[in-house]
């Protein structure tokens, strides 16, 4: 998912997607033009915009505290998590693997909603004593409003629907009867792909009945949960595809390797032309020096080619392209797809034993799906 790193808390880089920027806009304008004018009207235009400001970055930092609840109770199950995003509706934790059992899927998953009403509650709390103390103190609407998103935000993911949290509660129930993450991972799927529709639906009407707004805000909503349950079903089965999958069961030798001496136009038109693979692992002595790429060659002027060696343009940055033969398959597949690489190189003892692609690892996946394995 495409954005900047921001911060990185309990180890975990915090990351920001681009589109958050477009609704901490929305919630801002709609804050200050709308929420607090009514809430508050004796507050002046300046303290109402500073107030909608102040509200959005609490808010975002509450959804960034949920997914940190759950990212924590995650890495307490043996879970890595690659990063935390913050997008345009709200945020989600990139969790390597799945977890291992139904309790532990409980736990996970119910850590988010809790902390949201305990979130809420606070906010309640610093309501109760504002309304008391000050009651024209603009801390007040901040907080009513606080508490009551907060709130919303709990029950809107405890709705039993795949991949929202109450979805991944009930999922875990189905599997700790059923004994089958697939069947229960299938049937929350169709509840939220059923509830997004619900979604879409109300969206459509909202339109229909004047509120154009609010029915956009519903029927991309929806859109985005009907994606997000069909793209986490996909995962869940992969996952458990490849589970037993090591990447030395289907990586592919012997190696077609490259001398770091030789000249690009060599490697072009002995290597790239010849075999037709987008990349070459770099080697000598058996030892894996680097690996150079199409997209390395383009860099350098063609008038060149002849007076560069491979030495010169190669990628020396081994951890980015190589795996371990012990490791699964679906890892493989991860790093292909943050690495944007087709391929990456198998190593054992820094020495070339094999080769990976996506294509390797697709067609294993179409044989097991074809036979039922």
């Amino acid at each position: 998912m495409d954005g900047f790193h921001f911060i990185k808390i309990l180890g975990i880089p915090i990351r920001i997607n681009y589109t958050w920027f477009i609704v901490f806009t929305l919630v801002v304008w709609t804050l200050a033009m709308g929420y607090f004018p009514h809430m508050g009207p004796q507050y002046s235009p300046l303290i109402r915009w500073i107030m909608a400001i102040i509200t959005a970055t609490i808010l975002f930092a509450s959804i960034l505290i949920h997914e940190l609840s759950h990212s924590y109770m995650a890495q307490r199950q043996g879970i890595k998590i690659k990063s935390i995003t913050l997008f345009i509706f709200g945020g989600i934790a990139q969790m390597v693997g799945e977890t291992r059992s139904p309790k532990g899927e409980m736990k996970i998953a119910a850590a988010g909603p809790l902390m949201s009403i305990f979130l809420s509650g606070i906010f309640w709390a610093i309501t109760y004593v504002t309304h008391r103390i000050t009651p024209l103190s603009p801390i007040l609407p901040v907080a009513q409003f606080l508490a009551y998103t907060n709130m919303i935000l709990a029950f809107f993911n405890l709705i039993p629907g795949f991949p929202l949290d109450g979805g991944r509660l009930l999922r875990a129930a189905i599997w700790q009867k059923t004994g089958d993450l697939n069947k229960a991972t299938l049937i929350t799927s169709r509840i939220g792909k059923g509830f997004a529709l619900f979604l879409m639906f109300m969206g459509f009407w909202n339109i229909l009945k004047g509120f154009l707004i609010d029915g956009i805000w519903l029927i991309f909503i929806g859109m985005f949960l009907q994606q997000a349950a069909e793209e986490g079903y996909r995962q869940t089965l992969l996952h458990k595809t490849f589970s037993s999958v090591k990447v030395k069961d289907i990586m592919v030798t012997p190696v077609i390797v490259v001398d770091e001496n030789l000249s690009i136009d060599r490697v072009v038109n002995e290597y790239f032309f010849k075999y037709r693979y987008n990349c070459f692992p770099v080697v000598e002595d058996n030892r894996l020096k680097g690996i150079i790429s199409i997209h390395d060659v383009k860099k350098i002027q063609k008038e060149m080619w002849p007076f560069t060696s491979v030495r010169e343009v190669m990628n020396t940055n081994l951890e980015e392209f190589t795996i371990s033969t012990h490791q699964v398959a679906t890892e493989a597949l991860q790093k292909m797809i943050e690495t944007h690489s087709g391929r990456l190189v198998v190593v054992e003892d820094n020495k070339v034993v094999g080769i990976i692609s996506q294509r390797d690892i697709m067609q294993i996946l179409k044989l097991k799906t074809d036979l039922g394995v």
